[in-house]
C-alpha cells in the first residue's frame, strides 16, 4: 500500500511538472485524417493522453482483479480453515493440561487437515489415548505421526519410549530409544530414558556402566548420581556372584563404607557366600569410621572362629554406646558361642533393660535351656512370643 501511495505521489509530481512546463510553452497538436485536420492546444492534449491512461491502468486492474478473484477466495479459505484448525488445536493441547483426555483426543483428531502440521495433533492425541488406556489406539496415532514428521525426527520415538517405561514395557522402550542415533546418548531426556528401562528391568549391569556417563548431563546432579549408584550396587550385591562382590567391594569401596543400607547388603552377600572372616573385618572397619546399629547386630550373627577374640573388639564400643541394646546382645551372644554363660546373661539383661526385643528374649531362653533353667526358659519365651505378635 505504501508502495502505490509513492508511485502515486511521483507521477503526479511528474504531471504537474509537464503541464507547467507546457503551460510556460504554448503549443499546438494537430492531426489529420484524409481531408480531416484536428488541432487541440498542447496542455489539453497532454492532459487528455494522462486521463486515458488513467482510465486504461484501473481498467486492467478491476479485469485482473476478477480474474483472480476465485484464486483469493480459495487462499481465503485456506487461510482460515489453518486458523481453525490451530484454535482447536490449542483447545484440544488445553483440555489434556486439564486432564480431559478424551475430549482432546477428539479435538486433536478433528483439527487434522491437509494444510496444517498434523504430526503435532497425532503425537498428542496419542498422550491422550494412552492416560486412557487405549495403547493400541496410541500406536495407531504414532505411526500416523511419524509419517506426518520428517524423516529424521526422532521425538515420536524418544515420546513412544517414554509412554512404554509408563505402561510398564521396558523392553519395549529399549527397543524405540536403540532407534534414536544407534542407542547414543545424546541428550539428559535420552539418558534418562535408559536409566529408568535399565531400573525397571533390574538390569543393574547395564545400568552399573551406564552411571559413569551420566556426569556430562545437566540433568543429573551429584546427589541423582549417588542414589543411582546406592541403588544399582545394592541390586548387584544381591546377584550372590562372588566374583563380582569382591569387584564391587574394590570400585564402589568408598561408596560402600559410606552408606550403612549399602554396607548392610555388602555383609548379607559375604555371608551367603560364606565369608564371615571378610564380613567381621568390613563390620570393623566401617564402625571405626560410624557408628551402626544395625551393622554391631549384624555382627553378633556372624559365624566367627575366635569368639574370644571377637569379644574383646566388640567390648571396647561399650564405652560410647552403652545404651545401645543391640551392642549388649551381639556381646551376649559372642559369650554363648565362647560358653561364657553368666556374662551372656548379664550382657542379654542389660540389652533388655534398654530395649526389650524378642530376638533378646529368645537368646535369653536358648542360654536358660543351656544351663537347664526350663522354667525361665519358658517364661523368657512367653515374653518373647508376646514381643514378636505384639500380644499384651
Amino acid at each position: 500500500m505504501l508502495r502505490i501511495l509513492l508511485l502515486f505521489v511521483l507521477f503526479l509530481i511528474f504531471f504537474t511538472g509537464i503541464i507547467f512546463y507546457l503551460v510556460q510553452e504554448p503549443g499546438v497538436a494537430s492531426f489529420t485524417y484524409g481531408d480531416l485536420l484536428i488541432e487541440l492546444p498542447l496542455v489539453k492534449f497532454t492532459i487528455g493522453i494522462f486521463i486515458v491512461f488513467a482510465i486504461m491502468y484501473i481498467i486492467i486492474r478491476i479485469v485482473g482483479s476478477l480474474y483472480n478473484a476465485p484464486k483469493r477466495f480459495q487462499k481465503a479459505a485456506k487461510q482460515r480453515k489453518k486458523q481453525k484448525a490451530f484454535a482447536t488445536t490449542k483447545k484440544g493441547l488445553n483440555r489434556f493440561l486439564q486432564g480431559d483426555w478424551k475430549q482432546s483426543e477428539n479435538l486433536l483428531l478433528s483439527a487434522v487437515n491437509e494444510f496444517g502440521n498434523n504430526f503435532t495433533n497425532y503425537a498428542w492425541a496419542a498422550c491422550s489415548a494412552h492416560q486412557l488406556g487405549k495403547y493400541d489406539t496410541r500406536d495407531k496415532y504414532f505411526e500416523s505421526a511419524k509419517k506426518a514428521a520428517e524423516k529424521t525426527d526422532s521425538t515420536i520415538d524418544i515420546l513412544r519410549s517414554e509412554l512404554l517405561l509408563d505402561q510398564g514395557l521396558p523392553e519395549q522402550a529399549l527397543a524405540a530409544l536403540n532407534k534414536i542415533n544407534h542407542g547414543a546418548l545424546v541428550n539428559s531426556k535420552i539418558a534418562n530414558l535408559y536409566v529408568t528401562a535399565y531400573s525397571q528391568l533390574k538390569d543393574w549391569d547395564k545400568l552399573i556402566e551406564l552411571i559413569p556417563k551420566l556426569h556430562k548431563f545437566v540433568g543429573f546432579n551429584q546427589e541423582k548420581i549417588a542414589k543411582l549408584q546406592q541403588l544399582t550396587v545394592r541390586g548387584l550385591l544381591q546377584s550372590n556372584d562372588s566374583i563380582m562382590i569382591s569387584d564391587l567391594a574394590k570400585q564402589y569401596k568408598d561408596a560402600i563404607l559410606n552408606d550403612e543400607e549399602l554396607a548392610l547388603q555388602y555383609v548379607n552377600a559375604l555371608c551367603n557366600d560364606k565369608n564371615y572372616d571378610k564380613a567381621e573385618q568390613f563390620i570393623t572397619n566401617f564402625i571405626d569410621k560410624q557408628w551402626s546399629s544395625k551393622l554391631v547386630h549384624q555382627y553378633g550373627l556372624l559365624s566367627v572362629e575366635d569368639p574370644n577374640a571377637s569379644l574383646d573388639q566388640v567390648e571396647k564400643w561399650i564405652t560410647n554406646h552403652k545404651n545401645d541394646a543391640n551392642l549388649y546382645l551381639t556381646l551376649g551372644r559372642l559369650c554363648m558361642k565362647a560358653k561364657l554363660w553368666g556374662k551372656s546373661k548379664t550382657y542379654l539383661e542389660s540389652s533388655l533393660s534398654r530395649k526389650p526385643l524378642a530376638e533378646t528374649y529368645a537368646e535369653l531362653a536358648r542360654l536358660h535351656e543351656q544351663l537347664n533353667e526350663m522354667d525361665d526358659a519358658h517364661k523368657c519365651a512367653k515374653k518373647g512370643l508376646k514381643l514378636a505378635t505384639k500380644i499384651g
